[in-house]
């Protein structure tokens, strides 16, 4: 999990490539993939011509790499793809290599290069590669505005609870609206989605839980999840002093 913490402040969308991932690392992120399949969803790794989307008039177009992981559901589960891809995402930034969240893809071409079962559908893929860009930050909202704390508020909360917010708030979301609200509850930390996000935000709710987790590990507090009607509560439930 440091691993994963210290490849969240690295990791950036990349469209650009330089050249498709090793074959070494390829073999790597395999086991990765297998290690991550839990329940009804999976991650598989594939290369094939022509499956990145535009997003409009050829902006945002993928360039330099074929290779692709593609997010697998059974009739969706978004935020374990969003949970699970995310760990992914971040083991292959720790690989160096580049990576983007896109939902916007050939879904047949996608479909054809894959072995899908049952009531699978593909929910999002990334593309693989050595990134031709340099690293880049994107918009975020502040903490203040996440969690409707001000700053003397923020900095009154214990170390660990600061280093999850702070993890959560650099975590990728779809255009990056960041659909949710950070709730400090006692010592619980709430997740409550905000909006559908274009039908992305329970996804990106899943991809805040794996950074608030992150980030709460790296001070040394593991916890679980609770999962209520209306959010998602991380409950700590071992402290490492």
């Amino acid at each position: 999990m440091e691993r994963w913490y210290a490849s969240s402040g690295q990791r950036f969308s990349v469209r650009k490539y330089s050249a498709p991932p090793p074959k070494e690392d390829i073999n790597s992120l395999a086991e990765t993939a297998e290690m991550l399949k839990v329940g009804n969803m999976r991650i598989e790794i594939a290369s094939g011509g022509k499956v990145f989307s535009p997003l409009f008039l050829g902006f945002g177009k993928v360039r330099g790499t074929d290779w692709f992981a593609a997010f697998i559901g059974d009739d969706g589960e978004p935020i374990s793809v969003g949970y699970l891809g995310e760990t992914f995402i971040l083991e292959c930034t720790a690989l160096g290599l580049g990576t983007c969240w896109l939902g916007t893809f050939h879904k047949q071409r996608v479909s054809e290069l894959l072995n899908l079962k049952g009531n699978e559908r593909v929910v999002c893929i990334t593309p693989l590669g050595i990134s031709d860009e340099p690293y880049a930050a994107r918009p975020r909202k502040s903490l203040s505005t996440l969690t409707g704390l001000d700053e003397k508020e923020l900095s009154a909360l214990p170390d660990w609870q600061q280093r999850a917010l702070e993890c959560a708030r650099i975590a990728p979301s779809a255009i990056n609206a960041q659909p949710y609200e950070l709730i400090i509850e006692d010592e619980k930390i709430c997740v409550k989605r905000i909006s559908s996000n274009f039908g992305y935000g329970d996804l990106d709710c899943g991809i805040a839980m794996l950074h608030i987790e992150l980030g709460a590990a790296h001070a040394g507090v593991s916890g679980k999840w609770d999962m209520g009607e209306d959010c998602v509560k991380f409950v700590p439930v071992a402290f490492d002093r």
